[in-house]
């Protein structure tokens, strides 16, 4: 179960629609990356930029895990170290996926 649950917040609605009977819906891209975006908020807030930035690297590499291009966007994110240059590059990821 817990690794559905990394880098798949969605999972669940996902289970929510099965159990209804109801067609399991896919996430799209921008859902993807406002949930992206949204942790990397939550998690600045929380625990400041320097080592919020660090620790949602690792969440992100459940985010991306199985998407295009993943291992080459993960080691850039690693140098990164601001949440502006993160979202910044996050976006343009999403924007070539």
């Amino acid at each position: 179960m817990e690794e559905l649950l990394f880098g798949n917040p969605w999972i669940f609605k996902q289970v929510q629609e099965y159990l209804k009977g109801k067609p399991v819906s896919k996430v799209g891209k921008t859902e993807r990356l406002e949930g992206i975006l949204k942790h990397i908020q939550l998690q600045v807030e929380y625990l400041g930029e320097n080592t919020g930035i660090k620790e949602m690297r690792k969440h992100l590499s459940y985010y991306l895990k199985n998407l295009p291009n993943a291992s080459s966007i993960r080691q850039k994110i690693n140098t990164i170290e601001t949440k502006q240059e993160l979202e910044t590059c996050l976006t343009e990821y999403f924007k070539t996926w």
